[in-house]
């Protein structure tokens, strides 16, 4: 069992890495999409047709890959009132956080779906791309966040190549 999890764990830790580079590329090319935009429509006084557009999907395919890192790397918001004095009350909501983390995957999972094969009825006016682009993100963060939950509820750490990796960074 140990081993599948560790075969499973470097599949889901090579989708991670990409799905934070795919979420630093979105950033960067929001930023000069959104930037340029702003710069021809003051300036030159004429704007990109699809660059509100393209940001749009953009920004919904960023949100959700950051919602899956935030899952990951446990950065979401938490309230820490009673859970140093009381250690089995903190094994509870670890474990309860993690159910919630499952249930929320499994929505937008599901959800997800629906929504691609509904969407995909129709384009986006200035590209021309199908409208079901802009929720095509869904099913990989859906499933890191599956994942994130199933592992965090059987006790598996996920993050520990996380470490490695920045401490290989920090000594280079």
């Amino acid at each position: 069992m140990k081993r599948i999890l560790e075969h499973l764990d470097k599949v889901f830790h090579l989708i991670y890495r990409l799905s934070v580079i795919l979420a630093e590329v979105t950033l960067v090319a929001m930023v000069l999409i959104i930037g340029t935009n702003v710069f021809m429509r003051y300036v030159l006084n004429s704007g990109l047709k699809w660059g509100e557009e393209i940001s749009l999907v953009l920004v919904i395919w960023f949100s959700f890959i950051a919602m899956a890192i935030g899952v990951r790397k446990n950065l979401h918001i938490s309230i820490h009132l009673f859970r140093r004095s009381v250690p089995m009350l903190d094994l509870i909501l670890d474990k309860l956080k993690a159910l919630v983390a499952v249930f929320v995957g499994g929505v937008i999972f599901v959800y997800g779906n629906v929504i691609l094969q509904f969407m995909s009825r129709s384009i986006l006016p200035a590209t021309q791309l199908p409208s079901s682009v802009m929720y095509a993100i869904l099913p990989l963060s859906s499933g890191l966040i599956i994942y994130e939950g199933i592992t965090d509820l059987i006790g598996y750490d996920t993050t520990k190549s996380d470490h490695d990796e920045e401490e290989e960074a920090d000594h280079a």
